[in-house]
């Protein structure tokens, strides 16, 4: 009886303990949190300055929408689209801000 009652809490210890590894790697590492920074105040400083030209205009409002794109996907734990619409939302700041 004791043996029975030992292999259910070893598989319901199991259990739990992969039950609650999602939840920790869940969280977005640190490095896609600091993009996110960069890219929000970059995205800040850019929109402070106002581009006047049509086109300058144009290739801000898509860096912002690749920036909520990002945000969205950290959101949604999708880690490795948020860093790429980051990461194009970043280059498209920088061609503004040069």
């Amino acid at each position: 009886m004791k043996t029975h009652a030992r292999f259910f809490a070893a598989i319901a210890a199991l259990a739990v303990l992969l039950g609650t590894r999602p939840a920790i790697s869940a969280s977005p590492p640190a490095d896609l949190i600091n993009l996110e920074r960069e890219v929000s105040l970059e995205l800040a400083h850019v929109r402070d300055s106002g581009p006047t030209d049509p086109a300058k205009r144009k290739q801000l409002f898509d860096a912002s929408q690749l920036e909520q794109k990002g945000e969205a996907a950290i959101a949604s734990g999708d880690y490795k689209s948020a860093e790429d619409s980051l990461l194009k939302a970043q280059v498209i700041l920088r061609q503004l801000s040069d």
